[in-house]
């Protein structure tokens, strides 16, 4: 692989270099309630050199705009866009890096919170090693109300070479970066942004390709609160597509770091996880729903 030739994924360089170090692209598709909390962690850090930009899905308003100008209280940093007709996941990202300036992209989520010294470390990591394409983090995971629910705290170095990550991450259908990350601007600029093709996981395709090209660096300690997201979320229930999208985006880079009989052991490893991941989820789907008759059959009986 030799840099992006997909015409749709690339990235014109900068216009101005008299921005903010960092843009912090923020995609929210409903969740008014939860943003406010998210933005006001990220104003209230030890790093101010970035400018958030927050990037609505929603084709109809549900009180977003006015809960981000409230978490905002007039800072100009914070700036909001709502796209005139959904986007998905990956355009809607690609749009807001575009219409971004900064040095570094951060991508932050609307539900999720962050710890004080986040930004400070994740930039601190990225200046320390400039071989680093991009820089992830630890996390703690919390419920919906903010209850502790989890750690994922890895003992990764804190610099890997990309061929080794990528390895590693081929290793296992569990991809090990979380989706909050910090990229150098001119890795998108020379790699690419996000792929539609992907669909919710276009993030898994993004570590990997820059992985091809670059280092990754780790920050252990867990800035991040990681929210866990709503029983109703699509993402719960879409096991299938996710999963052979994960299987796809593998095969696009096995052959990248294997060659002969281990790719075919890599290829095989693939297939097997993605046949006992879709049999455990429709296991899991045919459960929930006999649960879901159960209760309705008691509802319309006791009626």
């Amino acid at each position: 692989m030799d840099g992006v030739t997909d015409p749709a994924l690339q990235l014109m360089p900068r216009k101005s270099v008299d921005g903010p170090r960092m843009s912090i692209i923020m995609p929210t598709f409903r969740r008014s309630h939860q943003i406010p909390d998210s933005i006001r962690s990220l104003l209230n850090g030890e790093y101010q050199d970035f400018e958030l930009l927050v990037r609505d899905d929603g084709n109809a308003s549900d009180g977003t705009e006015q809960a981000v100008a409230d978490a905002a209280a007039g800072d100009t940093r914070v700036r909001y866009h709502r796209n005139s007709a959904n986007l998905g996941v990956a355009r809607n990202l690609n749009a807001g890096i575009r219409a971004s300036q900064g040095e570094l992209i951060a991508v932050c989520h609307d539900h999720d919170l962050y710890r004080p010294g986040f930004l400070k470390a994740m930039v601190n990591a990225l200046d320390r090693h400039p071989s680093a394409l991009y820089v992830h983090c630890a996390s703690q995971v919390i419920g919906q109300e903010g209850e502790h629910r989890g750690s994922n705290v890895s003992d990764f170095a804190e610099l890997t070479t990309g061929t080794e990550w990528l390895k590693f991450m081929l290793s296992t259908p569990h991809c090990p970066v979380c989706a909050l990350t910090l990229v150098r601007r001119s890795a998108h600029e020379r790699y690419g942004v996000y792929n539609p093709a992907d669909g919710f996981i276009t993030d898994v395709d993004m570590w990997m390709r820059l992985s091809t090209y670059g280092d990754v660096a780790y920050v252990r300690e867990p800035y991040l609160l990681l929210r866990e997201r709503e029983r109703d979320h699509h993402a719960n229930s879409n096991f299938a597509d996710i999963s052979r999208s994960v299987a796809r985006i593998h095969s696009r880079y096995i052959p990248v770091v294997y060659q002969g009989a281990e790719r075919v052991r890599a290829t095989l490893r693939l297939q097997f996880w993605r046949n006992r991941i879709l049999l455990t989820g429709a296991a899991q789907v045919l459960k929930h729903r006999l649960v879901r008759a159960e209760v309705q059959r008691v509802r319309v009986e006791g009626a």
